[in-house]
């Protein structure tokens, strides 16, 4: 906590009573662009949110790299591992639940709304990202809108490895989202199921990790 980064980047975005307690820890990161905001909501402690943690040794052993022009809400404890990368735009906004957890390289890019409910456990290598992009060409020269649209991940979520989550997805509690999926729809299913696929569909209900 010694590091002139993290007493930065926690002086640069919270308000004096928070920053002195250095509630955000950073390792090794990238600051890449520091405006919009950082928010915490409710009480803060030291070490509770907690970006570029090192935990996984076969992926790099950098940390972060924050790239922030919009809006940014912690409402409680977070951990995101090494080899992750968070970039915003100014209209994006991402809210991440009391409990949120990355192991490592989390990949997000978000230009609209991301918001992650309580308990959500990300595992290796997931994506999250609310806009296309990149426009598409009609032949007769028109251009395809760029499409935005928010995302929305239930209390519990858990996601396996490589899961790519892409715009107007939205999950109720509990769902679990197989290795190497891609998600993206609102899933009209029952609390505590599985799915899986490109694109992902539902395999299995009455079922969800337990983290405790």
């Amino acid at each position: 906590i010694r590091d002139r980064p993290t007493i930065y980047f926690n002086f640069h975005y919270l308000p004096f009573r928070q920053a002195i307690h250095l509630p955000i820890y950073l390792r090794k990161p990238e600051l890449l662009t520091l405006k919009g905001k950082v928010i915490i909501q409710g009480g803060v402690r030291p070490g509770m949110i907690r970006l570029g943690v090192f935990g996984v040794s076969i992926y790099p052993p950098k940390g972060i790299m924050f790239q922030n022009r919009g809006t940014i809400i912690f409402k409680g404890r977070c951990s995101i591992g090494n080899d992750s990368y968070i970039s915003t735009g100014t209209t994006g906004c991402i809210v991440f639940g009391d409990g949120f957890s990355a192991s490592c390289s989390l990949k997000i890019a978000c230009y609209d709304k991301i918001q992650f409910e309580k308990d959500v456990h990300c595992g290796w290598e997931c994506t999250f990202m609310d806009t296309d992009f990149h426009r598409m060409k009609y032949i007769d020269g028109r251009e395809s809108p760029l499409a935005y649209g928010p995302i929305r991940i239930g209390d519990g979520c858990w996601f396996g490895f490589r899961s790519v989550i892409q715009k107007n997805t939205v999950l109720p509690k509990r769902t679990t989202v197989a290795s190497n999926s891609l998600v993206n729809k609102a899933y009209d299913i029952p609390e505590a199921s599985i799915i899986a696929g490109q694109p992902a569909r539902l395999v299995k209900t009455g079922i969800y990790r337990d983290m405790n």
